[in-house]
């Protein structure tokens, strides 16, 4: 015969309550200013943004959006490394210049890397690897709001804690990899500094990825930016 067992009820963990940005209707004013060339791109994400419930406004050229952003507005821009005329990097600079503090967000491919970190070296709030994924997209703008409106003091208090553990948990020599790769090194340059082979490189690498729990290279070197400002700060 068995016998009730009591106090054994596992009690659920609550989820957090929904943060500002996550309830529309309790947002303050926040715009989202994209600018890629690529038309169906472009359209795709719109509607994506859209589905969030957030006003966005395109453009196809850095040109069209710079000579549009006149006056400051909260929100976030979206803002492609390549593009025709005047770059992401070029608008950027033009940014800073017109002391416009509007949170940019970079998008580039792979082989853009070390100019996405450049950009984040020189004041861009976050960057997202091409093909860029709605959920990644969402999640940015989610990050440049609480930015925006300093609402994030403690918000990621938790994810910074787990960044200075996962770094904790690398070798001498993957912090050693993991540093360069955050400079924006290529494996293959990072290869010749150490002396070792381009393969090498990539299981070092690929470790890192695994011991810090990032998703891909952008997550990571966003993850390590965040965590060199706090210990800076």
């Amino acid at each position: 015969m068995q016998r009730k067992r009591r106090g054994l009820r596992k009690t659920e963990k609550k989820a957090p309550p929904p943060t500002e940005f996550e309830q529309p209707k309790k947002r303050k004013p926040f715009t989202v200013f994209l600018v890629e060339d690529d038309q169906e791109v472009r359209a795709t994400l719109v509607e994506s943004l859209q589905a969030h419930k957030l006003e966005v406004r395109d453009y196809m050229t850095a040109m069209e959006f710079y000579r549009d952003y006149r006056e400051a507005v909260p929100g976030v821009l979206i803002l492609d490394l390549r593009l025709p005329g005047m770059t992401g990097l070029e608008l950027q600079e033009k940014l800073a210049g017109d002391k416009f503090n509007l949170p940019i967000v970079m998008i580039s491919g792979h082989a853009d890397v070390p100019m996405a970190v450049r950009a984040m070296k020189n004041g861009a709030f976050d960057f997202l690897c091409k093909p860029v994924r709605v959920e990644e997209l969402a999640d940015a703008v989610a990050r440049a709001y609480g930015y925006f409106y300093e609402v994030d003091e403690d918000l990621y208090a938790d994810e910074l804690e787990e960044t200075e553990e996962s770094i904790n948990r690398l070798t001498g020599r993957e912090r050693q990899v993991l540093d360069m790769v955050v400079d924006g090194l290529s494996s293959r340059e990072i290869a010749a500094e150490l002396d070792v082979s381009t393969k090498t490189v990539e299981a070092h690498r690929a470790r890192i990825n695994d011991k810090m729990r990032a998703d891909n290279v952008a997550h990571l070197i966003r993850m390590c930016f965040a965590y060199r400002e706090q210990q800076e700060g």
